[in-house]
């Protein structure tokens, strides 16, 4: 499959192997929650409830465009294996990184990484940020080394989530 990515900038498309990333549409609702689903089901305790906690999850594009973000997903020969989105922050000159997810059988590929960089690109060219912030579940090492390795500071102390997965989250930002 050849790479193609709908973004900002070109230059990302190289680093992704074998995957289409565009913006999410109206059908895709049920793979990427059956893909977070399938990647909350690596880590012990980690729940996947669309209804109760993540609603957005059942019309992504819409949900993520009514409070001024994006939403992308990555294909593997047809099927969505890689997800990220994209917000304004009330913090000035922040915009926040969410759903970064990769299947388990896509990683390794530059998939989470070339999601990144395009939400990070967005964050600058369409909101203007200089610094990009997310949260993400103290599980989830493979997601830290990746945020490590692309130059985010993960900031001291936790957040504790009162959600069915019990989540634990460290904070990382990047400067822009």
């Amino acid at each position: 499959m050849s790479t193609t990515l709908h973004t900002p900038s070109a230059d990302i498309a190289a680093r992704v192997a074998d995957a289409i990333v565009r913006e999410t549409g109206g059908s895709d609702s049920e793979q990427i929650i059956d893909l977070i689903n399938s990647v909350y089901a690596e880590y012990q305790g980690c729940v996947l409830l669309v209804d109760e906690e993540e609603p957005e999850l059942k019309t992504p594009k819409t949900s993520f465009e009514k409070i001024g973000g994006r939403f992308w997903v990555a294909e593997c020969d047809g099927n969505v294996c890689g997800t990220v989105a994209l917000t304004p922050t009330d913090a000035p000159g922040f915009a926040r990184l969410h759903k970064l997810y990769v299947s388990s059988a896509a990683r390794g590929r530059g998939i989470g990484e070339a999601l990144c960089n395009l939400a990070e690109q967005t964050a600058k060219s369409e909101l203007h940020a200089e610094n990009f912030m997310l949260y993400t579940d103290s599980r989830f090492l493979d997601a830290h080394r990746l945020y490590e390795r692309l130059e985010y500071i993960r900031q001291p102390g936790l957040v504790e989530r009162a959600d069915a997965s019990h989540s634990i989250e460290y904070v990382y930002t990047k400067r822009l």
